[in-house]
């Protein structure tokens, strides 16, 4: 998992929705943000193995507002 990759969680308050990877911690946890209701200053520690994977990386994460705009697409798309 890298920086910028964007998951889905599978576990949790936050199951289904979409996220960005801000850091990657260890090999176990990561920190996520969307943008709105985890701000990119104040991301959530999650397990890895609370996420999915998809195949699209977010190459520059600097708004939030452009991070909200990125996810919305996704979301978009997958209705």
């Amino acid at each position: 998992m890298q920086r910028g990759t964007v998951v889905i969680a599978a576990a949790g308050k936050e199951k289904g929705g979409y996220y960005v990877v801000t850091e990657v911690l260890d090999d176990r946890y990561v920190l996520i943000a969307d943008g709105r209701r985890r701000p990119i200053e104040k991301p959530k520690k999650k397990n890895l193995a609370h996420l999915r994977r998809t195949n699209t990386v977010i190459d520059e994460i600097s708004t939030n507002r452009m991070l909200r705009k990125q996810l919305s697409s996704m979301t978009q798309e997958d209705k």
